[in-house]
């Protein structure tokens, strides 16, 4: 067996194709990519050149485990600058080369890399991410795609029978079944990162493999069995031929690519994991979509109207968390919006935590059609998305418990807005109030967002069996700074919803004049899309920002946060946000309604313009009470409304609708 070492031969010898290809000797590399070859040099050619091209070498090492190959494969090796060639003397297949390049790696990771793909910019970058995420994570494989753009895998399911199912293969990558992180049985080492002390803890690749086929399949259950899951990565994309690693068919390596091969060694590993294979489905079994393994948890349809957008509004926020959440406690969330807009960053996020997310041109009925009878639970969220997909819900998933979310009662809203504009109710809210009651009484349960707002809803319909959903947010661990470090005052609210507007026209209007009369303080409203009612409030002393992604510094440095709603419903996320954040409130009784606030201890609660005003300066010039509300405002927040708080209430709700098991993840 040959020996290791670094090509340094003259560029004279290197084809066109690998002219200023250069690699990396490293000392200690964070990725070792090994790559196997016999033969097929141009294969091996495109393939460095497409690592080179679009891989961030600076923390990379490159090995070549040249499995003896006859052509000029040794020659155009040496040549190329910082490769590691590790040359066999003789063909041992691919099991034997890609052990003997492992065997000289030195990175934290192995990068397993046949050398008939073309990985494409970002790859690694994308299985390093996934590989970082959690600690525990194993192995991470790519999207395999096939030249003709097809999809070859989106990781792969191992059935009870010991076969193999590419999931997605030859369909279009572009699927959203196919762009979600998530575990797999296994990963094709075609692409495989793989973390190297758990790589060496479970003793590597079974040499019963030998020459080829199941390695992987065995190397990802081993490490699935000692605690290292195997994941899919579809941002890692890698063009992938075929099997051109695995050495000349019926040559030096007799039968490494017929079936009779790849059949003994599936007999070889339902043999080894007979017991885990009897927790696997049968073959072919729901397509798919249930996985490989059995394991009972929960298959849950969130459907909304967009992608919901933590930062930009309070219910978007609060279905953020009830989704993540919800993966949180083993659950496989599938997020369906009526909008069918991708809208990025959030869709991202959503499907780095293992959710995903249906978007256009796939609708509803592609995923009735494709999996009848998958989910257990589905939510419909907001009136417009219950009225468009509750009968579709009923017929395509007839033993799902079917969950109305109303984020808040809308018609409530609809009529506060027309009483403080002195009108009377008019077919619109009539017809809404129509709407949402006609949900609450077909779905089986009904998720309120407060105490107040389920007693609303008993009120209409005393048969609704209602649920409480609370906002959620997070505490940050440093305390939050004292009175002495902060000034002026902040709003925030996303202006597309019409009760912000109207709250700051009218506290710029009517109150801030009052409070400026005793108290200069500078205020800064934040927020999305404001109109130009709102942008023309701009002066010295008020400062419009638009949308910020980062306003947490707004919040830790303002004295005092004012909420000043004249309408609306439900629970108002501004006041739960500023409260987390031990900012003390000042807010009318729309503003504060539905959380528990009582005035004086956890905000102020003033409806009246002067009233407001004076509220404001107090807070703002004694420190006693500042202290006080900061602190009860807190307190209050910390008790009803954390994540541990919704995860409880969401763990609740599972046990009750569902009949699998949760397995939260730590």
């Amino acid at each position: 067996m040959g020996q290791r070492r670094a090509a340094r031969s003259p560029t004279a010898s290197v084809p066109a194709h690998l002219h200023g290809v250069r690699f990396k000797s490293l000392a200690a590399p964070l990725v070792s990519i090994v790559i196997p070859v016999h033969n097929h040099l141009q294969a091996t050619i495109a393939c460095l050149r497409a690592v080179y091209l679009n891989t961030n070498l600076s923390r990379v090492e490159v090995i070549v485990s040249d499995d003896a190959s006859s052509d000029d494969t040794p020659s155009v090796l040496a040549g190329v600058d910082g490769l590691t060639v590790r040359r066999l003397d003789r063909n041992l297949g691919f099991l034997g080369a890609i052990t003997a390049g492992i065997g000289v790696a030195r990175g934290t990771y192995l990068h397993l890399l046949n050398n008939d793909t073309m990985v494409q910019p970002g790859w690694l970058d994308a299985l390093l991410e996934a590989a970082e995420s959690d600690p525990r994570i194993g192995a991470v494989g790519s999207k395999l795609i096939f030249p003709n753009g097809l999809l070859q895998e989106a990781g792969s399911i191992v059935w009870s029978d010991a076969t193999g199912w590419n999931f997605g293969y030859g369909l279009d990558p572009a699927a959203p079944a196919f762009n979600v992180r998530r575990a797999a049985d296994y990963c094709s080492a075609a692409s495989l990162l793989v973390r190297r002390a758990a790589f060496d803890a479970v003793g590597g690749f079974d040499r019963r493999y030998t020459p080829a086929y199941y390695e992987d399949t065995d190397l990802c259950f081993s490490l699935r069995a000692a605690g290292h899951p195997v994941v899919y990565e579809p941002a890692s994309v890698v063009v992938h031929e075929g099997s051109l690693s695995h050495g000349e068919p019926g040559a030096v390596v007799p039968q490494v690519h017929s079936k009779m091969s790849m059949e003994i060694n599936r007999h070889i590993f339902a043999a080894k994991w007979a017991s885990e294979l009897a927790r696997h489905w049968p073959s072919g079994t729901a397509r798919g979509f249930r996985g490989g393994r059995i394991d009972r948890h929960p298959h849950v349809l969130v459907c909304d109207y967009f992608v919901p957008a933590h930062d930009r509004d309070s219910g978007g926020l609060r279905m953020s968390w009830i989704l993540r959440l919800l993966a949180e406690l083993g659950c496989r969330v599938t997020l369906l919006t009526e909008s069918g807009l991708r809208r990025d960053p959030y869709m991202r996020d959503f499907q780095k935590l293992g959710i995903e997310v249906i978007y256009a041109p796939w609708t509803f009925a592609d995923l009735a059609a494709e999996r009848p009878g998958l989910y257990d639970l589905v939510i419909l969220s907001r009136p417009s998305v219950g009225e468009t997909f509750y009968e579709p819900v009923r017929l395509a998933f007839p033993a799902a418990t079917v969950i109305y979310d109303t984020v808040d009662l809308h018609h409530v809203r609809q009529q506060r807005r027309l009483a403080v504009a002195g009108e009377e109710p008019d077919d619109a809210v009539l017809n809404e109030r129509r709407r949402e009651l006609r949900l609450m009484r077909s779905c089986d349960l009904v998720a309120a967002v407060s105490d107040d707002e389920r007693r609303e809803i008993l009120l209409r319909v005393p048969s609704a069996d209602v649920v409480v959903l609370p906002n959620v947010h997070d505490i940050p661990d440093d305390p939050p700074q004292g009175r002495a470090h902060r000034s002026g005052m902040v709003f925030i609210g996303g202006f597309d919803h019409t009760p912000n507007v109207d709250g700051v026209l009218w506290f710029v209007g009517e109150v801030l004049p009052l409070i400026r009369e005793r108290w200069l303080g500078h205020l800064t409203i934040l927020g999305s899309n404001p109109p130009e009612a709102v942008r023309r409030l701009g002066c010295s002393h008020v400062t419009i920002t638009g949308y910020l992604a980062d306003v947490d510094p707004f919040f830790r440095s303002a004295a005092v946060f004012v909420a000043p709603l004249r309408y609306g419903a439900g629970v108002k996320g501004k006041v739960g946000q500023a409260m987390s954040l031990g900012v003390p409130v000042v807010t009318t009784g729309v503003g504060g309604e539905g959380m528990g606030i009582l005035d004086g201890a956890h905000a102020l609660v003033r409806d009246h313009q002067k009233e407001f005003a004076d509220a404001v300066v107090q807070l703002a010039t004694d420190e006693v009470l500042w202290e006080r509300i900061s602190a009860g405002g807190l307190a209050l927040i910390r008790g009803t409304m954390t994540p541990l708080c919704m995860r409880t209430r969401l763990r609740e709700l599972l046990t009750r609708t569902t009949r699998h098991s949760l397995d939260e993840r730590s």
